[in-house]
């Protein structure tokens, strides 16, 4: 998927705030919600023990919100993410 970086002009990125949700194996989910912790802009709001984590990823513009969101979905052993919501405040 391609996503456009300048829709909007950027003295309107005031704030880019999506959730997702991942997945993962049991024996995996303590490593990738390391992996989460540590990348800026990250925070895991939930988490189950069959692996499933719930992730907010906040950033100032729309270029970092995509990069930040890259990063998690290229965790290692990660088996899905989804993209829940987006908001622009």
């Amino acid at each position: 998927m391609e996503i456009e970086y300048n829709s909007h002009p950027p003295e309107e990125d005031t704030a880019h705030i999506i959730s997702m949700v991942l997945m993962s194996r049991p024996e995996h989910q303590g490593s990738i919600e390391y992996k989460v912790s540590q990348f800026t802009g990250c925070e895991i709001h939930g988490r189950d023990n069959q692996g499933r984590l719930v992730v907010v990823i906040e950033a100032d513009t729309n270029r970092d919100l995509v990069q930040r969101m890259e990063q998690v979905q290229c965790i290692e052993n990660l088996v899905s993410s989804s993209l829940v919501f987006h908001q622009i405040a």
